[in-house]
Parts: structure tokens; sequence; C-alpha cells
């Protein structure tokens, strides 16, 4: 291959990955607790930001929106008036400029109303996201969870031990008495639940180097 046609290849990849980095993202993050937390909504990577609508639902069963906080400057509207039912929106918009960048949307003060070991996803459905001229932006919806109690407890028994790594095992196996909980038993940080999380929890529990951390 000629180095005239190796260099095309090299700047389309460097564009290619310039253009993936730069994907706009809204988020809401992940969190093991038993008290409440704080949640910032993000929007990451956008660019000419001057629109949005966002709404956040959970099991109210579990967790229940007890504030919600603007954070970005310009006009902002919140509506909890159905938090007990199990979601929230924000409408927000700017009459001049815009918003680029990493940018911190909102923050949620999210409080447990279940027991120790219950779970929720926090759901986000972004309604309208758009620019100055009001175009559409394009955005990859990340969602998040809460579980009241520690990461890799996933047996609610407020221990980590190899107990938790069966009650994985089970789960992925199918058993009916051992739902699969997704936040907990994910511990491993490859963002899927199988048969290495047993392994991970397992030497986790057993103390082997390297595995201090659950993810």
């Amino acid at each position: 291959m000629n180095r005239p046609v190796l260099l095309i290849l090299s700047l389309f990849l460097f564009f290619f990955v310039i253009a993936a980095g730069a994907a706009t993202t809204v988020t809401i993050g992940e969190y093991f607790s038993e008290t409440g937390i704080t949640a910032p909504i993000m929007i990451n990577g956008v660019e000419d930001l001057a629109t949005a609508t966002i709404k956040v639902s959970y099991d109210p069963a579990v967790v229940v929106v007890t504030g919600i906080d603007a954070v970005v400057p310009g006009s902002f509207t919140p509506n909890s008036y159905y938090a007990q039912d199990g979601w929230v929106k924000m409408v927000w918009y700017l009459v001049e400029g815009s918003q680029s960048g990493d940018v911190t949307f909102a923050k949620l003060t999210i409080s447990p109303s279940g027991s120790y070991g219950a779970y929720s996803d926090l759901e986000i459905e972004v309604e309208t996201l758009s620019d100055t001229e009001y175009r559409t932006i394009d955005a990859a919806v990340i969602d998040g969870f809460f579980y009241i109690g520690m990461n890799g407890d996933v047996n609610a028994d407020r221990v980590v031990d190899p107990a938790d790594s069966q009650y994985i095992a089970s789960a992925i196996a199918g058993v009916s008495s051992y739902p699969l909980k997704f936040g907990p038993s994910e511990v491993s940080g490859d963002g899927i639940v199988d048969a290495y999380d047993c392994v991970y929890l397992a030497r986790h529990a057993a103390g082997v180097s390297g595995y201090e951390n659950l993810k």
C-alpha cells in the first residue's frame, strides 16, 4: 500500500475517533447507598445546547426524588408533582447564547423509600435536546440505578462474601428464587453480568491481590 493511501486512511481513522469521542451522552450515574444521595444529570460532549426537556423515571417503592436543583444557567422549570408516582421532568432553555462541553443540567436529591437490598433503575428519557437553531441534537442515553446496599451484596445480608458469588451464579442460571440484580451483580466493571463476576467477587472476598475494588 502506497504512502498517499496510508495517509488518507490515517486521517480517516483520526477524524472517526475524534467524531466518536465527541458523541453527546446524557447520564445520571449508578449509586449504592442506604441514605439519600445527590445525582447530577450530565449532558456530556454537547455543542451549542439551547433547549432540553428531560424526564427521569424510577420505582417509587424503592426510591423517590425529593429535590430538584437547577445548575445550568437559563430558564429552568422542574415538575416534581409526580415524584411519588415514580417520575420527574425538567424543562430548560436559553433565550440568548448556548452551552457546550460537559454540562451539569440539574442535580436530583434521591432518597430511599424501600428496604435494604431493593433496586431501582433510574431511566432517562430525552424528550427534546436542541441547539440555537432548534435543530435536534442526537444523544446517547446512559441510564443509571440506585441499589439500597453495598456493591456486591446481592443477597442483601449486609456482608460481601462467597454466598454472593453463588447468588449471582444461580441468577445467571435462571433459578427463579434468585432474581438478577444488574447493579450489585456487575462487579468486574465490564458491563456484563456473567460467570466472571462470580469469580471476581469470590476473589475479592478471599482478599486476592488485584481484586480489592468492586467496580
